[in-house]
């Protein structure tokens, strides 16, 4: 079985009033979305994957496979809320490599 290629997506989140309580609910937000969008078989095999964000700039990485990526991107963007508060998903740069990321 050949190994699949990882692509990380660094992204700001915008959020209108509270910021988010953890980490874990942006990732369930963007696990529900993916699977409404394109079930069970596509979400298993994005293998996603929160690597950080930081709640007080709003910043964040994600980890994906490249055949999933698009679908990723897709389904954090239509991410209208989290909790209580309202939230704009913006992807900023896609790499290889987390050190390609911070260039």
């Amino acid at each position: 079985m050949k190994k699949s290629r990882r692509r990380y997506l660094s992204f700001h989140l915008h959020s209108d009033g509270p910021t988010i309580d953890d980490e874990k609910q942006l990732s369930n937000a963007i696990w529900k979305n993916l699977l409404s969008l394109y079930g069970e078989i596509s979400a298993a095999d994005s293998k996603l994957y929160l690597v950080s964000f930081d709640q007080e700039k709003g910043e964040g990485v994600l980890q994906c496979t490249l055949s999933s990526l698009e679908k990723v991107i897709t389904s954090a963007v239509l991410i209208g809320s989290i909790g209580k508060s309202l939230v704009s998903f913006e992807p900023k740069r896609t790499s290889g490599t987390i050190k390609g990321l911070r260039r």
